[in-house]
């Protein structure tokens, strides 16, 4: 009973270090995210992934500086490689956690950006592409506010193109308010609540 004791505390010893050691690794991609070192932060959030092995969310984060890094840059040699290699770490994401809305947000933004990036080239090819993973992601979380807010500025993008009133979309906009609101706190530590912090951008639209 005694080894039995001794073996159980020396093995929770070990996990609680090992999660110790990735919450402070997460903590520290996180900042340097916060502090425009968008590169340092992807490599450590892709260290932290494969140190992890079948965790989803470090491939998730680096996706998505990868996505959100490419509409503040011009270079479209850059822009493309960014996009493919935050389409890489998605497919690292699915291959442990299948039907999950958050990559599937992150992956209608990916394409979003190649749209928005080169129109002419990826109009056509990746706009139908967009919807179907908003579609998705809502119909696996309706009352994702990432999901609705984002889904909603897609659509009024799409309005403004087509030159109607982008205006009919802020009741959704309001939606997804109200599930920002009512989002509860993960269990699981680093799970994706940004988000609410773009509302007032996207609601220029109803002015």
């Amino acid at each position: 009973m005694k080894t039995i004791l001794i073996t159980l505390t020396f093995f929770t010893a070990i996990t609680l270090n090992a999660q110790a050691g990735y919450e402070k690794g997460m903590t520290k991609a996180f900042d340097l995210w916060e502090q425009n070192k968008t590169d340092e932060a992807i490599n450590l959030f892709e260290r932290i992934a494969r140190a992890e092995k079948e965790n989803w969310l470090p491939f998730y984060y680096a996706a998505q500086v990868h996505v959100f890094t490419t509409f503040e840059i011009k270079d479209a040699k850059e822009i493309e490689s960014r996009l493919k290699k935050a389409q890489d770490f998605l497919n690292e994401a699915k291959t442990f956690s299948k039907d999950n809305a958050e990559i599937l947000i992150v992956e209608a933004m990916l394409n979003t950006a190649y749209v928005v990036y080169n129109p002419s080239v990826y109009g056509m090819t990746h706009s139908a592409k967009v919807e179907e993973l908003y579609q998705k992601a809502k119909a696996l979380e309706p009352e994702n506010p990432r999901a609705m807010l984002y889904h909603t500025e897609w659509k009024m993008g799409g309005a403004k193109f087509w030159g109607k009133d982008p205006k009919a979309f802020c009741p959704e906009i309001e939606k997804a308010i109200l599930y920002f609101e009512k989002e509860a706190n993960h269990d699981e530590p680093f799970y994706p609540n940004w988000g609410m912090n773009q509302v007032e951008r996207v609601q220029q639209n109803c002015k």
